[in-house]
């Protein structure tokens, strides 16, 4: 590949068009890795939404008497089940839907809720739908539903502008490809051995355009037609499954993508200046196709946080270059921020220096294993955060929203976080609860903690719409609670519907039918996938008869051990 043509590329990805600087507070939206606890996401972008609503009607009423400034959302980054329900929001937000205050609801417009509450469940996961007529077995689950929910939640239907959107809304998905984009580590050199190594993580990127034969103004986002089902959105569709894809659980996906996509460093952050340019190891030519196969985004990078700001930095007029790094950041000031990106986190983390750390018990291979899965999503973590962003005192820049059960502070917030966070899968019930303790975190947090000090000049400039009377009352109306920042405003004020007090949601449990019923389940999937298992793997007739033989008697035993552990493990959330 031409380094002419890379450099192009470069070029054009740094001549972006920089906001008006016009009162408006912009916004990414980051959404970390989350396995079934993608329903608490949905639930903080269901009420996020309605809040938006509820306020931007409120500034059109009559007198109106609520902070009059503007937000926009830029940007949504994610990862994994994040990625899934940022794609999602994708849809949503060109349209009208209904807010879910009862979670026992079915059948609604709702593409968020519909999607984590109703439409997925383990009963539907372990169906054999995916090896019927002698198909290959590639996930341990059959992911045939995530085919049916990706057709339901990605396709748009008719566009309502939303004042609040951009025009032009970018979304990044992380992907893993694991089979890998190719770099030679020495380049061509005479007489010395070639060395090439491949770069496993990748991402794509979408952006609203208006019009079906609309460009994109990023040359490296795919086009997503607003209102019509042109342009990319099957491409999204694809892409949402793949970054959802956790490793041997659910199906990998086939991407094919242009080679140009490959043209500029993935490793090197979008808001460096002057990124060098080392384009891929291959002969393939800017336009040539390359096949990409993808499981789960978090595997690579699990909290892409580090995108979302790159895209506000490279639009922001206000931005600097750390003189460290080189690096664009954000102003970080109460007094100054024009922009921040919002992080949900279903699952923040927690890690803390032990001294009192068990090597024997670490040092086995039992113990050895969960260690391997922590480093894992950890690292990738790293990979989705500029540690010297996250470090520099940017709190006015980066907000995150964690999960928080205030009457139960000693017990886990998420029912989904159950079982690895597949628990989720197991009961509509635990999808329910988070779903809901997404809408009620997400009504605190834009309450008390996001929120601006009200000499920022965004603040000030809406404020400065009343007389002085009327101004104080304001600012008195939507003063946050006491543990809010003083002096400060929302960004996102609570109106209407917003300021009616989501209730705590009841803890769900699951029947210890349910859970002999799961089990069944269990047993006929791993039936189903065991013959074309063996199949594949052995080619004599009589092997293959052996151990098929062999394996149902196991499959049968295994399944009283594997009550026990289930239910030792939900033993605090099974019912009678």
């Amino acid at each position: 590949m031409s380094e002419d043509v890379c450099k192009e590329m470069e070029r054009e990805l740094w001549n972006p068009k920089p906001w008006e600087d016009d009162g408006t507070f912009h916004i990414g939206i980051n959404m970390a890795g989350a396995v079934s606890a993608g329903a608490y996401t949905a639930g903080v972008l269901d009420f996020l939404t309605e809040a938006l609503e509820q306020w931007y009607a409120a500034k059109t009423a009559e007198n109106p008497k609520v902070p009059m400034h503007s937000v926009c959302i830029d940007v949504f980054s994610g990862a994994s089940a994040g990625g899934m329900c940022a794609a999602i929001a994708s849809v949503m937000l060109q349209g009208d839907f209904q807010h879910i205050r009862d979670t026992s609801v079915q059948g609604t417009n709702n593409r968020f809720y519909e999607s984590w509450v109703n439409k997925v469940d383990i009963q539907w996961l372990l169906q054999d739908d995916d090896v019927k007529g002698g198909k290959p077995v590639i996930s341990l689950l059959d992911s045939t539903v995530i085919d049916r929910i990706a057709d339901y939640a990605l396709t748009p239907s008719p566009a309502t502008p939303r004042p609040y959107v951009s025009g032009s809304l970018t979304l990044f998905l992380t992907l893993t490809n694991v089979r890998g984009t190719p770099y030679s580590l020495n380049g061509t050199a005479q007489g010395s051995a070639e060395e090439d190594t491949a770069y496993y993580g990748d991402k794509l990127q979408f952006e609203m355009v208006k019009g079906g034969n609309a460009t994109p103004l990023s040359p490296f986002a795919k086009p997503l037609p607003v209102g019509t089902s042109g342009g990319a959105w099957l491409l999204l569709q694809e892409a949402a499954k793949a970054t959802g894809a956790f490793p041997l659980f659910l199906a990998p996906r086939k991407i094919d993508r242009l080679a140009k996509d490959y043209m500029l460093s993935p490793w090197e952050p979008v808001s460096k200046i002057n990124p060098p340019c080392v384009p891929p190891h291959w002969t393939l030519k800017p336009d040539d196709s390359f096949t990409t196969l993808n499981v789960d985004g978090g595997v690579t990078d699990n909290d892409p946080f580090q995108l979302a700001h790159d895209f506000l930095a490279v639009h922001n007029p206000k931005a600097f270059a750390d003189p460290q790094t080189g690096e664009l950041r954000n102003p970080p000031e109460s007094e100054k921020a024009n922009c921040a990106v919002l992080t949900v986190a279903p699952f923040p983390a927690d890690e803390i220096y032990d001294p009192n750390y068990d090597f024997n018990k670490n040092m086995s291979v039992l113990g050895m294993l969960p260690n391997l899965f922590t480093a894992l999503i950890s690292q990738s973590r790293f990979l989705g955060e500029s540690l010297a962003a996250v470090m520099s005192g940017q709190a006015y820049s980066r907000f995150v929203l964690a999960p928080s059960d205030t009457g139960l502070p000693d017990t886990e917030a998420l029912q989904c976080g159950l079982l690895s966070a597949f628990g989720g899968f197991f009961e509509r019930g635990f999808r329910a609860h988070d779903y809901q303790l997404g809408r009620r975190n997400c009504q605190k947090f834009l309450k008390d903690h996001f929120r601006l000090a009200v000499s920022n000049p965004i603040i000030q400039a809406g404020l400065g719409k009343f007389d002085d009377q009327t101004r104080n009352q304001v600012i008195s109306k939507f003063a946050g609670s006491d543990d809010a920042p003083k002096d400060t405003a929302p960004i996102i004020p609570l109106c209407g519907t917003a300021e009616d007090e989501v209730p705590e949601p009841p803890r769900a449990k699951i029947a210890a039918a349910r859970l002999d019923q799961v089990l069944d389940w269990i047993e006929n999937r791993l039936r189903a996938v065991s013959k074309p298992l063996v199949d594949g793997a052995v080619s004599a007739e009589l092997e293959r008869a052996l151990l098929l033989g062999a394996l149902n008697p196991l499959i049968k035993l295994a399944k009283p051990k594997l009550r026990d552990v289930l239910r030792e493990k939900l033993k605090a959330v099974i019912a009678p």
